[in-house]
Parts: C-alpha cells; sequence; structure tokens
C-alpha cells in the first residue's frame, strides 16, 4: 500500500525522509468538461494511477494539484481555470519545496493536456535549481497504443481512452444515455476555437468518441497503468545506471 506525504507527522517525515523515500510522486489536473463524464476527469485518473503505480516506483505520494490551465472548454458551466504564469510558478515552488526535504526524484502524473508545456517548464524550473531529477509523464499518450489494442482506434478529450478509464474506476459518474454524436467535435490542423464547440474532442476523424463497454474499459486501465509503471521504472533505472 503507498504512503501519502500527508498522512505522516512531523516528526515521523523527519525519521522517514529521505532515509525511506528518495522520490515523490504527485498528480497533477484541473477541473472541466469532458462530455458525458464528471468535471474531475483529469484530477481521478491521474490519482488512480499513482496509487496504483507508487509502491512499485518507491515514491512517497504528495498531495496532488487539482486546478490546472483551462482554456478551449474554459466556457463550459462548472470549468476552473488557473493563469498559465501562475500555475507555472506555483508547481515550480511545489517541486522545489518537494526537493528540499533531501528528496533526489520527482515523478509527475499529469492528467491534463493544457498542463502540458507548463509543467515542462516547471519542471525545468526546479531542475536547474536545485538538481532534483524530474519525470513529467503525460498519461494518455503513453497509453495510445494501449486504446488501439482494447478499442481499435485512437482516443481524444473525453473520448474513447479517458471515457474508458473513469468509467473503469468511476462508472457512477459516466451518464452514457446523455451522449449525442453532436458532443463530438474534431479538430483539424489550422483551427482554433474558443470555447471548443463540443465537449468531446477528437483528432482523427471517425476516431476517438466514447466507447459504453464496461469489461473493455477495465481492459484500458490495466493497460494503461502498466504503460505508465513500466516507463517510469525504466527512467528511473536508467538514471541510476548512469549515476544520476
Amino acid at each position: 500500500m503507498p504512503t501519502y506525504w500527508e498522512d505522516l507527522n512531523w516528526a515521523e517525515f523527519q525519521e522517514r525522509v529521505p532515509s525511506q523515500w528518495r522520490a515523490a510522486i504527485i498528480p497533477i489536473g484541473t477541473v472541466e468538461a469532458h462530455g458525458v463524464g464528471p468535471l474531475g476527469t483529469d484530477n481521478f485518473i491521474p490519482i488512480d494511477l499513482v496509487n496504483c503505480i507508487a509502491e512499485d516506483l518507491g515514491a512517497l505520494v504528495c498531495p496532488p494539484i487539482h486546478y490546472g490551465q483551462v482554456r478551449g472548454l474554459a466556457g463550459y458551466p462548472g470549468s476552473i481555470a488557473v493563469d498559465e504564469r501562475a500555475l507555472g510558478d506555483y508547481c515550480t515552488q511545489v517541486f522545489k519545496s518537494i526537493a528540499a526535504w533531501g528528496l533526489d526524484t520527482i515523478i509527475v502524473i499529469n492528467g491534463h493536456g493544457g498542463n502540458t508545456s507548463t509543467l515542462k517548464n516547471a519542471a525545468w524550473e526546479a531542475h536547474h535549481a536545485t538538481g532534483v531529477k524530474i519525470l513529467v509523464v503525460d498519461w494518455w499518450v503513453l497509453a495510445y497504443s494501449v486504446c488501439e489494442e482494447v478499442f481499435g482506434q485512437t482516443g481524444g478529450h473525453a473520448g474513447t481512452d479517458e471515457n474508458a478509464y473513469t468509467m473503469a474506476i468511476r462508472p457512477d459518474t459516466i451518464h452514457a444515455d446523455w451522449y449525442k454524436d453532436d458532443m463530438t467535435f474534431t479538430f483539424e490542423n489550422g483551427v482554433t476555437a474558443y470555447p471548443i464547440p463540443g465537449p468531446v474532442i477528437t483528432y482523427k476523424k471517425g476516431e476517438g468518441a466514447p466507447v459504453f463497454d464496461l469489461e473493455k474499459s477495465k481492459r484500458y486501465r490495466e493497460g494503461a497503468i502498466a504503460k505508465v509503471r513500466d516507463y517510469c521504472k525504466m527512467v528511473l533505472s536508467k538514471w541510476e545506471m548512469m549515476g544520476l
């Protein structure tokens, strides 16, 4: 069972960090519209992933960052947007503070594509300032091949992959009977739209819409967890081999 940073008493933390844990893992997401799924999709998934892989990675689980950068779907009810500069500065400070307690590795499991560039910059700033090793993972990108294997198609925002993962862990939050094809918007190269004209976003014509199959959803989740866990283990192993 993973160990959670906020469950430790300060004296216990002093005794066990960094002697027992030298790596920390943190889930980061946002709150925004996700088709017929919950506003918290981008938080539910990375939190579940972290809970499943932290122990295998020997990582202490940090409290999640629930809010992120939202643009295209900021106009949909319930979305909570954080300014890019504020998010970047905040994450940089969090990463630096984690490193200050002697942890030499931080694994970031990101649940939201809008955070990606900001997290990369924050990771660099923290690494440059402290020397801490940082791995930032966009989970759904690593799991592209799993979506194709299980569903025979690519995914999308609130689409095949995200909808499946959420259905596997929180089926009560998926409203399949609400889904209509006109909820889906397929992006073409060279297109920008604010707000995006659909809370389900796909990137390949005819692919990526939600599939409401619980058994396949569970298989997809298992495959996605394995992909993320194995990749993180590989990076940690390579860092060790390089003497970093």
